[in-house]
């Protein structure tokens, strides 16, 4: 009687222990895990020159042509309306001009690495507002092909990390529960970066900043 009891209370136990299995899980794998791409042309604002090896050029003006950026990332859902990202990415800009240069044909090339803490407003719509903000670091590469500036001539490749931030904002439309598209604006700033370079000892190519706006389209969806 005891033994058939035993079985009775082992079987009408099992849907609670699997129900607490998949709870735990879901709080792992759960339906807020999400990823996305996103690609679009990247516009750089005209930077300004702090140092450029000693030479008396300080607040010169950098100009860049437009350039493409691409974009991936992860997050997770806290709750419907907050949501934590973790972006990275690549940008290409080319030199257009630098102010008294005889010439200044060169690339920039950044990978940023960025937490986000997001905020979104879910509704009846299939459309959802968000914004976001993020800081991290900035991996910049400076390709320079051939920059001539007062008695410098720069023909060499660099690169550096710099502390980094942005913000951004945009649309998301989910099309079926595990996949959305949407546009988004970033601007984002890779502050103060400064290269060295073997062929020019002692001293550095430094700018004040680079700011960065994109308009990208996104693929996103849940994993």
């Amino acid at each position: 009687m005891n033994f058939m009891r035993s079985r009775v209370l082992a079987v009408s136990s099992l849907p609670i222990i699997f129900s607490t299995v998949r709870a735990a899980a879901d709080s792992y794998y759960g339906e807020g895990l999400y990823g996305w791409y996103e690609a679009g042309p990247a516009l750089v604002e005209n930077a300004k020159i702090r140092d450029f090896f000693g030479e008396d050029v300080v607040g010169n003006r950098v100009k860049f042509d437009t350039g493409f950026h691409f974009g991936l990332g992860i997050g997770r859902e806290i709750t419907d309306y907050f949501r934590v990202e973790l972006e990275s990415g690549f940008n290409y800009n080319s030199l257009k001009t630098i102010d008294a240069a005889t010439a200044s044909s060169g690339n920039i090339y950044r990978v940023p690495v960025m937490g986000n803490m997001v905020l979104q407003y879910p509704n009846r719509t299939r459309i959802t507002p968000v914004i976001g903000a993020g800081v991290g670091a900035h991996w910049l590469s400076l390709d320079a092909q051939n920059i001539e500036l007062e008695s410098t001539v720069l023909d060499d490749s660099s690169s550096t990390w710099v502390f980094g931030y942005q913000g951004y904002g945009g649309l998301r439309y989910d099309f079926n529960e595990r996949m959305n598209v949407g546009v988004f604006y970033h601007y984002s700033v890779a502050d103060g970066p400064s290269w060295k370079f073997d062929s020019i000892p002692g001293g550095n190519f430094k700018l004040n900043s680079l700011r960065t706006h994109t308009l990208s389209l996104t693929f996103g969806w849940y994993f």
